[in-house]
């Protein structure tokens, strides 16, 4: 503990220490101009304004200051921003990030459900969690929109949204390559450069990255470990270790094109690929606590101990040969089958093709076409307990193609009172997810079966906004969307071990069911905004939004195949956008109120249609409250302090009758990814010298503890914890290198990204322990 706390102050004495001499050092250098705080624009309104003219809760973090923050996949972004928890997905939902906007969102990755955040690249809605958590490749930059998107991002995202937008091709350079190498073998190299194809017409952006680096997790033989207990080794093992969990081994690339026959039209096409062959999401187990010998036999129970809060995994991801129970005699298919082993790294390939045409018929007229169409294909294994005893072994495929199209027409009328927007959406998903799964095998209780599930989704809209300003300063904004929302759903239950015929266990019966859901919604909008000044904004508004219902996608027995509704949210916000201190402070923040109807919460409590299953319930209705703040300041020339804070209360105001059922909920039970409290802080100096620029920066973050699921299982309540990462940047006279060292979770905190209690097991996701690396960039 000592040690710990000396490595503490060391740190951050050196820190201080550095910018001490930082400051120092100015004063002998000749003084460089005060700068003032940048402009960001951003397209929330369905045109380009400046984020502080903007009436909407929107945190927008440029490319520059990703690379700050070291910030390199999306999950990395929630650190900075207010109200926002991004996460990766506990492993059984496998290669997935999980998203929650002031306390909204979806922490089950299927793809045949609605996320309740919406995540956009260029303006193309991705309808799935399934390898969501993209690599920030090549951006130009981040917008994440707090509170309901009904009537503004393309399919409605009823707790928010985040958008990612790539460098365009234009033809004036931007052009890099980077290598980093760093803790656990890390081995990085990203680049990006734009290319000339016909002046002044055609350009094109070549972009892509690689990344490798080993796991953190290590999976361990326990029969090796602890040969008198009665678990056989696996015999596959070195040193008792059969591998590790939490290693990367992905790539990607993106080609940009930019065409400009003259200035009414531009188009703007891309296709991006992804191939990511990463571990399995790391988990340990914490406890295996179950009042029921049956899951361990046939081991004894009591001699298979679990320490408490020690971080291990015993997983096997086999089932060895088995014999199905006397209960299933004369069943077709049932008796004995053989050992089985499922991978354990995901197998994803994810390839998109984007297309934005803009036309100006006219002086105020832009007609904007915006079409996505994008496939994906991904395997993972599961070995459900992290244990050594086989409860559950599964392999998934998940297969999806989705194609969108937005067309939105903007034009002013009345000379400049009026700024309006009219367009239609449609969207369409085919989705498949199959695979094996074996739960329990030999067991009286033993359910094998083989999903081969569809589920189509389908949505079509008509939106229309307008935007009154009828005094100087003062802007009436009013929008509205009608939305058309359908999915389609057909189970079957097949034989792992006998291709196409039904499983003869419980599951079977599911074979040949099909499912409809269908809603019609009307969603508005109304804002108002007041510009006071040159240095205050602010602005008030009321808005509304859903979330799809449909139909539990992943159910094991006949009885979890139940129906949800749409859930519905009225939203009601006060907010303000300051510039002070001559632009060298900037200062927004906002108050809101959503009261929530058929709020949907994911059941996970062990009852008869949740056991080893995310039902998704609706619990009944509920009360969001809160308050975000951000802070920008540049006090002197060079240095750049940026903070947030974020405060988000939540009430049950009635429980449902489904809610009634989920052990545990009461009208005190607190809502599952939704910390009471997240802050940061960051802070960077750039000093100028006659070798180059030093920039060392450093930031802290810090989020309460909250629960993973709507019962409020302590077992499954991540704790609260703060994490520190530092960085120094030193960038050569003309800019043309750089050179980086990076340290992430600088005081190498202990932390939880998730875990999942299920059957009186604890399963938990450790964050990544202090990773440093060295990154050389060039630029040209």
């Amino acid at each position: 503990m000592r040690k710990s706390a000396r490595m503490h102050y060391a740190l951050l004495a050196s820190g201080a220490l550095m910018m001490v001499q930082a400051q120092g050092a100015l004063a002998q250098e000749a003084q460089k101009p005060e700068a003032t705080i940048g402009e960001i624009v951003v397209t929330a309104q369905f045109q380009s304004q400046k984020l502080q003219d903007t009436p909407l809760a929107i945190t927008a973090i440029n490319a520059s200051g990703l690379e700050a923050r070291s910030i390199n996949q999306i999950a990395d972004i929630s650190n900075s921003a207010p109200g926002v928890l991004l996460k990766p997905s506990a492993a059984a939902f496998g290669p997935a990030v999980t998203v929650f906007v002031r306390g909204l969102g979806q922490s089950d990755s299927s793809i045949a459900m609605e996320p309740g955040v919406g995540m956009y690249v260029d303006d193309v809605y991705y309808g799935s969690l399934f390898g969501a958590n993209f690599d920030l490749l090549d951006l130009e930059r981040v917008e994440i929109l707090r509170g309901p998107q009904g009537t503004l991002a393309g399919k409605n995202s009823i707790g928010g949204a985040v958008k990612l937008y790539s460098r365009k091709p234009d033809g004036r350079g931007a052009n890099y390559l980077e290598a980093s190498y760093g803790s656990r073998n890390l081995l990085s190299f990203r680049g990006g450069g734009d290319f000339t194809i016909v002046p002044d017409k055609l350009y094109a952006r070549a972009s892509g990255v690689y990344t490798r680096q080993d796991g953190y997790v290590t999976r361990y033989d326990y029969g090796c470990i602890h040969p008198s207990s009665g678990v056989p080794a696996a015999g596959i093992s070195t040193n008792c270790v059969l591998g590790h969990e939490g290693d990367k081994n992905y790539g990607g690339g993106r080609l940009a094109l930019r065409y400009t026959p003259n200035p009414q039209w531009t188009v703007d096409l891309s296709a991006t690929v992804i191939k990511d062959n990463s571990e399995v999401a790391p988990t340990v187990l914490l406890a295996a606590n179950s009042t029921s010998t049956a899951y361990f036999a046939p081991y004894n129970p009591a001699l298979f101990v679990v320490p408490a809060g020690a971080n291990y995994n015993y997983a096997t991801y086999a089932t060895p040969a088995f014999t199905d129970p006397a209960i299933y005699n004369g069943k077709v298919g049932a008796g004995s089958h053989p050992a089985i082993s499922v991978p354990t790294h995901n197998d994803l390939l994810q390839s998109s093709f984007n297309g934005t045409i803009t036309w100006h018929p006219g002086e105020h007229l832009t007609l904007t076409s915006i079409t996505g169409y994008s496939r994906s294909n991904i395997g993972y294994g599961i070995d459900g307990d992290a244990s050594p005893i086989t409860t559950q072994t599964a392999l998934y495929q998940a297969r999806s193609r989705q194609f969108s199209q937005e067309l939105r027409l903007n034009g002013r009328a009345l000379g400049t009172l009026l700024d309006w927007t009219v367009g239609g959406y449609y969207y369409r998903a085919n989705n498949n997810f199959a695979g094996s799964n074996i739960l329990y095998p030999g067991k009286p209780f033993e359910n094998l079966n083989a999903p081969d599930d569809d589920a189509i989704s389908t949505n079509k809209s008509l939106f229309g906004q307008a935007i009154l300003h009828p005094l100087s300063g003062l802007n009436l904004t009013g929008g509205i969307r009608y939305t058309g929302d359908a999915k389609d759903y057909t189970y079957r239950r097949y034989n792992p071990f006998l291709s196409g015929v039904p499983t003869f266990t419980a599951a079977g019966v599911l074979t040949g069911v099909q499912s409809h859901y269908s809603a019609n919604k009307l969603d508005y909008r109304v804002n108002l905004d007041y510009r006071w000044n040159d240095q205050l904004m602010t602005y008030a508004q009321v808005s509304t939004g859903f979330r799809g219902g449909g139909t539990n996608p992943r159910p094991f027995v006949p009885e979890q195949a139940v129906p949800f509704y749409p859930e519905t949210i009225t939203a009601y916000e006060l907010g303000f956008k300051s510039d002070l201190w001559s632009r060298r402070l900037r200062v927004n923040g906002s108050l809101f109120l959503n009261d929530y109807a058929n709020i949907i919460f994911a059941n996970t409590a062990p009852t008869a249609n949740s056991a080893l299953n995310a039902t998704p319930t609706n619990v009944g209705s509920a009360q969001y409250k809160g308050a975000e703040l951000e802070v920008t300041a540049r006090p002197v020339g060079g240095m750049l302090i940026d903070a947030s804070v974020s405060y988000l209360h939540f009430r049950l105001t009635s429980i449902s009758a489904a809610g009634v059922v989920i052990q545990g909920v009461t009208l005190a039970n607190a809502a599952p990814f939704a910390p009471a409290w997240k802050a940061s802080i960051g802070a960077q100096y750039g000093l100028e010298t006659k070798i180059g620029t030093f920039t060392p920066r450093v930031d802290y973050s810090y989020q309460s503890s909250y629960f993973t699921a709507i019962a409020n299982n302590p077992e499954g309540q991540v704790g609260a914890y703060g994490v520190a990462n530092a960085r120094l940047t030193f960038d050569s006279p003309a800019k043309d290198w750089r050179l980086s060292l990076a340290v992430r979770n600088l005081f190498d905190a202990t932390y939880y990204n998730n875990k999942f209690f299920n059957l009186g097991m604890t399963l938990a996701q450790p964050a990544a322990p202090r990773e440093v690396s060295v990154t050389l960039r060039r630029n040209f």
